[in-house]
């Protein structure tokens, strides 16, 4: 099957029972983790953050170990959901306490299976938690708690840092998990971070011209901006450009007359 398939028979089927089942769930397409590196295919929220990866039959499972990796620092709760294609391989692959599912085609019609569920997961990172807050979400976690104390100016990483060391694991959880389910303009916050990934750029820009016109203003041989013998000329030429004195001028001609008497010039 095809990813936008088993998407589609997924939401239809899977996500349709988990939200009957708790109303107050959230279910988020693509939600990226570490700063975007990695996306997760759906996630729901609830009382627990449970990831879906689809491996459709186009895919294949070369980059399911560094996804893993990733994921298992994030999600308290993971499942594969691979075409049939891969389930052989896939249960060789996924960690004992993943889920596994199976997406197909039976007698025309698409289906997705439970193979085992999920347990959970033991691996969780704080700090990788904290990264799935924007910058103001953190922020607004911190005064809540009195915590925002000289962090105003800080970089997010300083204040996913302050919120590691300043909550227990289970309060840190819940409180990402619910700052999620009522996050609005998730739109927003990506044109946020193109913005601050444009502004890098221009500033990394014009870091690099401005080191290229320092370098040129040194000098280069044969360039016109150099300042060898012929651009220095008019500008740092000898003493004789200066203007003569009055003196000087009475002296030069008083020379000048002795020339003309002695060799009849």
């Amino acid at each position: 099957m095809h990813d936008a398939d088993i998407r589609k028979i997924l939401h239809e089927v899977e996500m349709k029972r988990i939200c009957a089942a708790d109303p107050s769930t959230r279910v988020i397409d693509e939600l990226g983790i570490f700063e975007g590196k990695f996306r997760i295919d759906v996630a729901v929220v609830n009382g627990y953050l449970h990831g879906y990866e689809i491996k459709s039959a186009e895919d294949n499972l070369n980059r399911l170990q560094s996804q893993q990796d990733a994921y298992n620092k994030v999600f308290d709760k993971l499942t594969l959901v691979a075409d049939e294609h891969h389930v052989e391989q896939a249960m060789k692959i996924v960690p004992p306490w993943w889920g596994l599912m199976v997406a197909g085609i039976r007698n025309g019609v698409p289906y997705v299976d439970e193979i085992w569920a999920p347990r959970l997961n033991p691996e969780v990172d704080p700090f990788a938690i904290c990264q799935l807050l924007w910058k103001e979400e953190a922020m607004s976690i911190l005064q809540e708690r009195k915590l925002s104390a000289g962090l105003w100016t800080s970089r997010r990483r300083v204040l996913w840092e302050t919120l590691t060391f300043s909550m227990d694991l289970l309060e840190l959880k819940a409180i990402v998990r619910e700052t999620l389910k009522n996050r609005e303009n998730w739109r927003e916050g990506t044109t946020r971070r193109k913005r601050r990934s444009k502004k890098r750029a221009r500033t990394s820009g014009k870091g690099r011209a401005e080191r290229a016109g320092s370098a040129t203003s040194k000098g280069v041989k044969g360039s016109p901006t150099s300042k060898g013998p012929s651009a220095s000329a008019g500008s740092n030429g000898s003493k004789s450009s200066k203007p003569l004195s009055k003196k000087a001028l009475r002296m030069a001609e008083g020379a000048m007359r002795n020339a003309i008497l002695t060799y009849g010039l």
